[in-house]
């Protein structure tokens, strides 16, 4: 497989020479409030291990055996809806569906990795389909608008977990009013998201990429194509609806695949769970990892949801401590996988 293509004419051929200040620097060690936030994960996550009981713990995790890779797969289908996803999304240039995955795993690594909302791997995934002969104007529009329809999917899978959650404890008419209201504050959400990228939202990132990336080139690269980039956002949703509504519901596939992770897992490990608990499960820890928002990973944060969670069913919190670290298993495992493709993807410097 070819590290690099030519650039289709009238693109930007001087963005693929291989250069290093091209492509983001790793994120620097010597960060000290990147290192406390994740020294603090850590600590809380030692400290719900700790309370859990190591044993008990490890009690659940050894029935997994051999049936321990099985746990790594619905996320790699979840990538694959994603990336089916961020493809619809794109006007004038189609990647192909492998390069759409590979790119994905590589910004969500950064995107896990640097506490940056979620944020810091989206202009990275625009530089690895560059690398590949993307015009950058088409690759960064296309990544803002599949953030976009993957946040609207989000929501909308988190609604759908609470309605579950309040019909598994209510089954009278009363969660109704509560899901219309949180129905509706989605849609506004939506709205909104939508209309700041009417506003120079491009602007707005590059800057940020700037603060993240110093010694990177892209937020000089995006604010010279910002008003190009700033222009196809604004048309997209006018002018290809079905698109952006193909490319919520693949993203919420994507979500719905998170829920049978969770349904593997605990099936897995001997405690099976019903799809709908899984979907409640899987839908609920989406607003708890925002309370961790700034810690690497959501490192400890996540876990403790998760035990929150499972006391909310009725469900032993140790269960829910053992899924979230199995689901820690499997982010590290493809974080990885995500890290390697993009060490290999770097341009090597010129030797003498």
């Amino acid at each position: 497989m070819s590290l690099s293509v030519p650039a289709p004419d009238g693109s930007d051929e001087h963005s693929l020479a291989p250069e290093r200040s091209a492509w983001p620097a790793a994120p620097s060690t010597s960060n000290s409030a990147h290192l406390a936030l994740a020294a603090l994960g850590f600590a809380l996550l030692g400290i719900l291990i700790y309370q859990t009981g190591p044993r008990e713990l490890a009690t659940h995790l050894s029935v997994l055996g051999w049936w321990a890779p099985l746990i790594f797969v619905p996320y790699a289908v979840s990538s694959a809806f994603d990336a089916v996803g961020w493809r619809v999304t794109f006007v004038h240039f189609r990647p192909r569906l492998w390069l759409l995955y590979l790119a994905r795993l590589i910004g969500e690594a950064m995107n896990s990795i640097t506490p940056t909302a979620y944020l810091g791997g989206e202009p990275v995934k625009a530089f690895v389909l560059q690398r590949f002969g993307v015009p950058l104007t088409e690759g960064a529009t296309s990544v803002i608008l599949a953030k976009t329809t993957l946040t609207i999917a989000q929501i909308a899978f988190v609604i759908v977990g609470i309605a579950l959650f309040l019909l598994r404890h209510d089954a009278g008419v009363a969660p109704l009013p509560t899901v219309v209201a949180l129905a509706a504050a989605g849609v506004g959400v939506a709205l909104v998201l939508i209309a700041l990228q009417q506003r120079g939202l491009v602007a707005f990132l590059a800057r940020g990429a700037r603060r993240l990336f110093p010694r990177a080139g892209l937020a000089a690269r995006l604010a010279a194509r910002a008003p190009e980039i700033d222009a196809r956002l604004r048309s997209f949703y006018g002018a290809r609806p079905r698109a952006a509504a193909a490319s919520v519901a693949f993203h919420f596939l994507g979500w719905l695949t998170g829920a049978a992770e969770v349904f593997v897992i605990m099936a897995l490990i001997g405690h099976p769970v019903s799809i709908g608990d899984a979907v409640v499960i899987e839908a609920l820890a989406q607003p708890t990892r925002l309370a961790g928002i700034l810690i690497p990973g959501t490192l400890g944060v996540q876990e403790a949801g998760g035990m929150v969670i499972f006391r909310l069913l009725g469900l032993p919190a140790e269960l829910g401590l053992a899924m979230m670290l199995l689901k820690r298993v499997r982010e590290v495992g493809f974080n990885l996988l995500g890290l390697a493709l993009l060490t290999w993807l770097r341009p090597r410097r010129a030797t003498a």
